[in-house]
């Protein structure tokens, strides 16, 4: 057990790192379509790789291929909403939305998969929605207040982006649930993977490409590899936390809750973000809510 703690919160660090390196990438004026190509780029290489090794490497059945696609179609626009509404916004308050929308496929859960009710995630759902009112409402106290405050234009584009962050991330990893519905070997994962990142490169590279041409910088791909190297990071030491026992109700807490703190200090402590009451309100509500959704 002690083992596996550790690679949760090596996972977490992961995570948290990805939050943190997103807003950097950023600042290095990194455009956003750009990023998000050449990180699903990169881990759509190395997830083909790892498929290739496999015994069976093309044994995914065409109902698992076409969730994968639909959930990596879900994940890419995602990432990206994620990716540009830090341009305008706070990554602290993005990265909590991105967990925050677990809520999703735990409600369609629920109507899916007659998951029962349990008192821990009413309680987990009830603190989303207001995380999401004061975050939302402070956000409209900030503008009001704070000198060069971003156009109306601009924060009609937040709000917007969060709420595709909200609606998409949350689906993004349910295919796994429903090919683990099915009874599919593990070793399947892989390949399903694969599919998810080759899925999303598509659904941003070809407009990329299409709109503005092949004009990709060396610092993107740099800082898209780092990134794409700290997802699959979290994401194999979650699984390997998993594998040594450690319950899924710690292994999430930890991982993605821990994550989330981890970006919120590093968005005080390396970026300067500040928060009004509201605002600050809405992110612990927001955390509390992550944390209670991992372990419900």
């Amino acid at each position: 057990m002690s083992s596996g703690l550790w690679f949760c919160f090596l996972a977490t660090l992961s995570f948290g790192f990805l939050g943190c390196v997103s807003k950097f990438a950023e600042r290095r004026n990194c455009r956003a379509s750009r990023l998000v190509v050449c990180v699903y780029l990169w881990a759509s290489l190395v997830m083909l790789v790892r498929s290739a090794g496999l015994p069976s490497p093309l044994s995914l059945s065409l109902k698992a291929v076409l969730v994968s696609v639909a959930c990596g179609f879900c994940g890419a626009v995602a990432y990206y909403a994620f990716q540009s509404s830090i341009e305008i916004g706070k990554v602290s308050v993005g990265w909590l939305l991105m967990n925050v929308s677990s809520a999703i496929p735990a409600i369609v859960s629920v109507f899916l998969y007659k998951e029962r009710i349990t008192l821990l995630k009413t309680a987990a759902l009830v603190l989303v929605v207001i995380a999401l009112v004061l975050i939302f409402k402070g956000r409209e106290a900030e503008e009001a207040t704070i000198e060069r405050a971003i156009t109306a234009k601009q924060y009609r584009r937040w709000v917007l982006l969060m709420v595709v962050v909200l609606l998409f991330n949350g689906m993004s990893a349910f295919g796994l649930k429903v090919i683990a519905a099915w009874g599919l070997p593990e070793a399947a994962r892989y390949t399903y993977l694969t599919v998810w990142y080759a899925s999303g490169l598509l659904v941003i590279g070809v407009p990329t490409v299409i709109k503005e041409g092949f004009s990709f910088r060396s610092r993107e791909a740099g800082w898209g590899g780092l990134m794409a190297g700290l997802s699959m990071t979290g994401q194999v030491a979650m699984a390997a936390a998993l594998k040594l026992g450690v319950p899924g109700h710690m292994v999430f807490p930890i991982a993605i809750g821990g994550s989330t703190f981890v970006v919120i200090l590093g968005g005080r402590l390396l970026f300067g973000e500040r928060m009004n009451k509201l605002t600050a309100s809405g992110v612990y509500f927001g955390l509390a809510s992550v944390v209670l959704l991992g372990v419900s």
